[in-house]
This record gives structure tokens, C-alpha cells and sequence, in this order.
């Protein structure tokens, strides 16, 4: 089990990262849009980035919260079974309200 949530915390630190290229270069685009149209040939215009910009968010915040999450599951739970389960229940309880409360910030909160 361990070996397998080393492999998607590997992966999500990727994913992680490909989202805040995105979030970094959809921000240029809303500031410095003239740079970021011609940089990508008018592909992308500041509509455009705006709406790559808004749709990073929520990928970002979960593929966030699984790689920290992840991680501190490694470092609180030892060789202990009962101390792996009572940290497995709390960061998988605070990673679900987290989430919740990210997507109720993004979809419902205005």
C-alpha cells in the first residue's frame, strides 16, 4: 500500500506542478495579455486565459491537498496499525472538508 501512495504522491506533485505552470502562465495572459497573444500565436487571449485561470483552481486545491495530505500520512504514521488508522481517518476527514470547502469558495460563494 505504501509503495502505491509513493507512486501517486509522486504523481500528484506532478500534476501539482503542471497546474501552477498553468495558474502562473493564465495569470500573465490576464495581465500581460498582448505578451501571452503573441507568444502563443493568438491562441490565447485574455478571455481565454481568464477562463484557464478560474478552471486551475479546483485542480489545484485537490492535487494540493493529496500531495500534502499524503506526505503527512508518511510522517505521523509509524509502525503502529492503530496509530496508521486514527491518522488515515483524520487527514482523510480533513482533506474531504477542505475540498468541500474549496469547491463551495469557487462554485457557491459570491
Amino acid at each position: 500500500m505504501n509503495l502505491w501512495l509513493k507512486r501517486l504522491s509522486r504523481i500528484s506533485a506532478w500534476a501539482l506542478l503542471a497546474c501552477v505552470v498553468l495558474l502562473v502562465f493564465s495569470g500573465w495572459g490576464i495581465t500581460h495579455a498582448g505578451i501571452i497573444y503573441n507568444i502563443t500565436f493568438g491562441l490565447v487571449d485574455k478571455g481565454t486565459a481568464n477562463t484557464i485561470h478560474n478552471a486551475t483552481v479546483l485542480p489545484l486545491a485537490f492535487f494540493f491537498l493529496l500531495h500534502v495530505l499524503i506526505n503527512i500520512k508518511f510522517f505521523f504514521s509509524g509502525r503502529r496499525p492503530v496509530v496508521a488508522w486514527v491518522t488515515n481517518g483524520i487527514l482523510i476527514t480533513i482533506g474531504g472538508l477542505l475540498l468541500v470547502l474549496v469547491i463551495y469558495m469557487e462554485y457557491f460563494y459570491r
